[in-house]
């Protein structure tokens, strides 16, 4: 592990598979890390992935999900395989790896009294890709999700096959704060609500610019902010895993989890549907795929003390959070997303 720290802030970055397994702000444990990282019988089975094994924190995936092109593994070399460092200071870390369709450096930042994971991801690719963050946070009680203006929701988990209990009805679709389930409809925004496994695809209404995603974990009495530029990951890929895997490693035990990840892809379409533009989203008018090339992607992480309704993030000397209790100023570096 390589531990990174500011005042006020410390992350673990683990080189062997890319993977952010810790990060505290203020003392608050901010990210999640699955519970059998340390059991001898999961680490050592071959049969599953090392992204599963090893799960834990964020990571950066390339493709995104199952790999039906390459037939590499699932969310790509970037969250298997080890990472070679270019750079490592108490604070900041430089790091790169090998993809099946080109390269990724990736850069994490801490800063002095700034509640704030900053990453920025390099890609220079041979051939088109998707690509995602996939941070997971814990809630120990009720929780909300708030979201910058979207255009739709879709669900599109699996059917319940025995291995997963899904939570909505599959291949729906909303413009508002309902959908449907097999029992009625829910608010998709309340978390985590009944035990079951889902994944659900947040279709950002802007084209371009700053778009967020803030989850209030009441119990933990703070807000988790996630910041991405819309023309460059259009998708929030939820996955919202409450108990809803029987299998190992899983064995029901990974519960009130819910992943926010960023995304441009086809969602759990798979990676071939991205590629051609044939999947659910075809009518949403975004990409779903990075052309060859070289790809900047800046991404953050912000904590705030507190459970907020946020209503609207600008950068303004700093971050500025309109909430339903009033403005929230930030230290945050604005020239990350520059």
């Amino acid at each position: 592990m390589i531990t990174l720290s500011a005042q006020g802030i410390r992350a673990l970055w683990e080189p062997g598979v890319g993977h952010l397994p810790e990060l505290v702000i203020d003392g608050a444990p901010v990210l999640y890390a699955a519970p059998w990282r340390d059991e001898a019988g999961i680490q050592t089975d071959p049969a599953i992935a090392p992204v599963e094994r090893r799960l834990g924190g964020t990571f950066a995936c390339c493709p995104f999900g199952g790999d039906d092109v390459d037939g590499g593994p699932i969310h790509g070399q970037a969250a298997n395989g080890p990472w070679t460092v270019a750079r490592a200071a108490p604070s900041a870390l430089t790091a790169r790896c090998a993809l099946s369709r080109g390269r990724m450096e990736a850069r994490i930042v801490l800063r002095d009294d700034h509640p704030v994971l900053y990453q920025t991801h390099v890609l220079d690719l041979s051939a088109p890709a998707t690509f995602a963050h996939h941070p997971m946070l814990h809630l120990a009680g009720d929780g909300h999700i708030a979201t910058a203006p979207l255009r739709a929701v879709h669900s599109i988990g699996g059917q319940d096959d025995g291995t997963v209990r899904p939570l909505w009805s599959r291949d729906a679709r909303s413009e508002d704060d309902w959908m449907p389930t097999p029992t009625g409809p829910r608010n998709w925004r309340d978390y985590p609500g009944p035990e079951g496994e889902d994944f659900l695809a947040l279709v950002t209404h802007a084209r371009t610019g700053l778009s967020w995603t803030a989850v209030q974990r009441r119990a933990e009495g703070d807000t988790i902010l996630f910041l991405k530029r819309a023309e460059q990951l259009p998708l929030t890929c939820l996955w919202m895993s409450n108990g809803g895997r029987d299998y190992a490693p899983w064995n029901g035990r990974y519960r009130r989890v819910l992943g926010v990840e960023d995304a441009i892809c086809a969602g759990a379409d798979g990676f071939a549907a991205a590629l051609s533009g044939n999947s659910r989203f075809k009518g949403e008018g975004i990409p779903q795929h990075l052309p060859p090339g070289r790809h900047v992607i800046p991404h953050a992480i912000v904590r705030l003390a507190g459970c907020h309704l946020v209503r609207d993030v600008t950068p303004d000397a700093g971050l500025r959070i309109m909430t339903d209790d009033g403005p929230i100023s930030v230290p945050f570096a604005t020239e990350h997303f520059a």
